[in-house]
């Protein structure tokens, strides 16, 4: 980042409050390629709230603990439901004006219905892979979460305010993406790929040979190392998307 861009985001008042709703268990390889067969990841799904951009917000819809269990099979614990994580920060699902939607996988958009008032942003990328998914993934996009949403579809990056942009962040998904925001602390990127701290930071000996790891699941694992690596090398602060840690933390930064 330049130093004209930092100085920019400095002044900027943003912060994401995370809002975590179940944690599931799944095998490790799952979010990291090729590594950790056999060993239990404690993998938590989370809302994220931007305060402080203008409009009210949300990354993702999230979805219930009850679903994943029954629906998904993926032993799931609830931590709370979406309206009592909302109603912690003084929200309600009818407050939010927009639903940034990373990717369709049933985890991030199974609840958008309950955001009544609210549009949702979508690459079309994704949306068009969505409606008519390849078999073998075709158990990640139950249509009927998305069918009729009031979509606003983008290819791209794009900026949505002076402190809010959307980075197209394929691989993980067709048209996945990532948003960056501009907070007190520098840009601060919610990555759009299902991802940890780990996927970002690799253990040794593992660094020495790649600077990230690409999650084990994916439709194109180029894309997705490559999407990765240009959040890792554009943001001050990455939020990965499922990191148990911010179930502890109520605000970034």
């Amino acid at each position: 980042m330049v130093a004209s861009e930092r100085k920019e985001a400095i002044m900027a008042n943003c912060v994401i409050r995370p809002i975590p709703l179940a944690q599931m268990t799944i095998d490790k390889s799952m979010i990291t390629y090729r590594m950790n067969f056999g060993q239990p990841f404690e993998q938590v799904v989370y809302v994220w709230y931007i305060e402080g951009s203008g409009e009210k917000i949300l990354v993702d819809a999230g979805v219930s603990a009850e679903y994943l269990s029954e629906k998904r099979g993926l032993p799931t614990k609830q931590i709370q439901p979406l309206e009592s994580g909302l109603d912690k920060i003084g929200l309600t699902p009818d407050d939010i004006d927009l639903v940034i939607i990373t990717h369709l996988h049933s985890d991030h958009v199974a609840q958008a219905r309950k955001f009544k008032k609210a549009r949702f942003l979508v690459q079309k990328d994704e949306l068009e892979f969505a409606l008519n998914p390849h078999p073998t993934v075709a158990a990640q996009y139950p249509a009927e979460f998305f069918q009729s949403l009031d979509f606003e579809v983008i290819e791209g990056d794009m900026r949505i305010s002076e402190d809010l942009s959307i980075l197209k962040t394929p691989g993980h998904t067709p048209g996945g993406q990532s948003v960056s925001i501009k907070t007190a602390q520098g840009v601060a990127i919610i990555s759009g790929i299902c991802s940890t701290q780990e996927n970002f930071e690799p253990p040794e000996p593992i660094n020495k040979i790649m600077p990230v790891i690409p999650p084990g699941v994916f439709v194109n694992l180029f894309d997705v190392y490559d999407s990765l690596l240009r959040i890792k090398k554009m943001a001050d602060i990455i939020i990965p998307i499922h990191e148990p840690k911010y179930v502890q933390i109520n605000h970034i930064p």
